[in-house]
């Protein structure tokens, strides 16, 4: 969140050479009240994690909120709140009006700072394997996309001003290809295009791609290979690995 807007051009200006060579794009999806780089959901379609957290409080679960007030109806005839069912509290569960930040607040908001606050997830310890396994990530061309560090701009949070994190994204918006299209379009982002998913935390997860259609790391690379799709060339650099070369990476992807 904290990322600007021009470190996160100039990142993208500093591939655009060799990724032009491996037929990779790339572009941002921006806000259309001021057309600042929105980079949260799979289409980067939310500027900030606030409008993430009201956004999927309420499509994901069906909890109005002060951001999104409009109620989500599953069952015909469902009598709507006239209000958001999540709002800024007037006084807490106990009827104080000077409650701690957290009692008064949104669920939203506090969705929003615990991930804001969240330390990144921990890599394991590295091995000859998953430092064989990242050089390959970079030489295959991968990290075209999945950017593995990118650097802060000031916050107005404590320790959060310059620095260097590795989120394995460019935040940017590219073509996947027909197998992985979902028809959605939000934003400038079409039914094609995703924003590149940070990799961070992957060794962690159950499910892979936007849908979670599989818990499979090998289906998921190759999922990036389908017809319209930007990966394709990189794709084929990953499938003419040695075995023994593409365990490395899958190592290293499994560090994350």
């Amino acid at each position: 969140e904290a990322t600007s807007d021009q470190a996160l051009i100039d990142n993208l200006n500093a591939t655009a050479a060799r990724r032009a060579t491996l037929g990779i794009a790339g572009s941002f999806n921006t806000s259309g009240n001021d057309g600042s780089i929105t980079r949260f959901g799979w289409k980067a379609q939310n500027k900030s994690l606030l409008i993430f957290s009201g956004e999927a409080y309420n499509v994901e679960m069906g909890v109005s909120n002060e951001l999104f007030p409009n109620e989500r109806s599953a069952v015909a005839g469902c009598a709507f709140n006239s209000s958001p069912e999540d709002k800024t509290h007037s006084v807490n569960e106990s009827g104080s009006a000077t409650g701690t930040a957290s009692e008064m607040s949104s669920d939203a908001l506090n969705f929003a700072l615990f991930a804001r606050l969240s330390a990144p997830p921990t890599p394991t310890p590295t091995t000859s394997s998953t430092l064989a396994g990242a050089s390959l990530f970079s030489s295959i061309g991968c990290s075209l996309c999945h950017t593995p560090t990118l650097t802060t701009g000031q916050s107005p949070y404590t320790g959060m001003s310059n620095v260097s994190y590795n989120p394995y994204s460019d935040f940017a918006l590219h073509k996947m290809g027909v197998d992985l299209q979902d028809g959605i379009a939000q934003g400038a982002a079409s039914g094609k295009q995703f924003r590149t998913a940070p990799l961070w935390g992957l060794g962690q997860r159950l499910f892979f791609l936007h849908d979670g259609r599989t818990s499979d790391l090998i289906q998921a690379i190759q999922a990036h290979s389908s017809s319209g799709s930007e990966a394709i060339k990189v794709i084929g650099n990953y499938n003419r690995l040695k075995a023994s070369q593409k365990q490395d990476l899958l190592n290293f992807l499994r560090s994350l």
